[in-house]
């Protein structure tokens, strides 16, 4: 089959052989796999060796020995991480912890392929009607739920999203889907991402270079439960905690090697609360594909363009500086 493989600096597209699934394995054949930000820092951090690739969807293919209730042709998402269902993560339901099983596209084989080996637990049924394309957003959405489920907002509670990147944007979806009141997007990404804002849901879209978001909520009246931090500047918490009223509770998502600034005299007398959200479990994905499924969540906007195994080192380079572009997905049978 053909893949994608890390090289220094990106990836490259190779020959490996095609998998065969073990007897509690299901080989599917991908339809969409997203190219997520963690991808191209991957790539860039010169790590060698690989097929990454972890927010996708797929046919089933080929079904192992003792796999029971699947059949080939059936549509699915894939949930990546792989968590045994013992350990004391996988009952926090923290499966990026576990350390009994894989996960797809970071130390297994991932998704950046036409076939990809999975086990059969990590299976998620897409539902009918729903657009397998669809299924590959499953994924950031339920990064996105994960955090949501930290903070626990009332119904109708305005919302601060800090970035406007994919990871933001799916946030703006989740927020929408579940009910949030105002939602106020901030971000210095391309007009077009900040435009996808809007079109997600966002109630108010700044620019975080020409407005002070705290000074902006401050003006309109508008009092924030809860912020997300989704862009990894050291300064967004101090943000954040400025725009919060007090009680509020801020999230940080977002991966940053530069150490985050916070002035810790305004989170204590306001009293804040600072979570943090890494991945999600299988409760969140679940319920990521139940919310596109059921058209609550429209993940469409995030779709930026498609291409082909062949495209993708060139869609790789080009996300590097992505300018409008939100999701690119890889779509191997093309």
């Amino acid at each position: 089959m053909k893949a994608l493989v890390r090289i220094p600096g990106g990836v490259e597209l190779v020959e490996q052989p095609d998998p065969v699934p073990q007897v509690d394995e299901v080989v599917v054949a991908i339809h969409s796999c997203g190219i997520c930000g963690s991808d191209l820092h991957i790539a860039a951090s010169n790590r060698p060796g690989g097929i990454p690739g972890h927010e996708f969807s797929a046919t089933v293919a080929a079904v192992g020995r003792d796999v029971p209730g699947w059949h080939t042709g059936q549509p699915v998402a894939v949930m990546p991480l792989g968590g045994c269902g013992n350990c004391t993560w996988c009952q926090l339901d923290l499966l990026i912890l576990c350390r009994n099983r894989p996960n797809l596209g970071l130390n297994a084989p991932g998704a950046f392929a036409e076939y990809a080996a999975v086990h059969h637990s990590q299976l998620f049924a897409i539902p009918e009607g729903m657009d397998i394309e669809a299924g590959s957003r499953v994924e950031p959405l339920a990064v996105a739920l994960r955090a949501i489920a930290e903070a626990s907002p009332a119904p109708t509670h305005n919302a601060l999203v800090y970035g406007v990147g994919p990871i933001g944007l799916s946030v703006i979806v989740g927020l929408r889907a579940l009910g949030a009141g105002t939602i106020v997007a901030v971000g210095r990404s391309s007009a077009g991402r900040r435009a996808a804002a809007a079109t997600l849901g966002a109630d108010v879209v700044l620019d975080s270079r020409e407005t002070d978001a705290a000074e902006y909520v401050r003006g309109a009246g508008i009092e924030l439960n809860q912020a997300y931090e989704c862009s990894g500047d050291p300064q967004a918490l101090v943000i954040c905690s400025q725009a919060l009223t007090p009680g509020g509770t801020i999230v940080a998502l977002a991966l940053s090697r530069t150490p985050a600034t916070f002035d810790t005299h305004l989170f204590v007398t306001r009293k804040l609360s600072l979570l943090s959200a890494c991945a999600y479990g299988n409760r969140d994905f679940a319920r990521a594909l139940e919310l596109i499924g059921s058209g609550r969540a429209d993940v469409r906007p995030l779709i930026s363009d498609r291409v082909t195994l062949a495209q993708a080192p060139a869609a790789f380079e080009r996300l590097r500086h992505p300018g409008d572009l939100v999701s690119v997905l890889v779509q191997p049978w093309r």
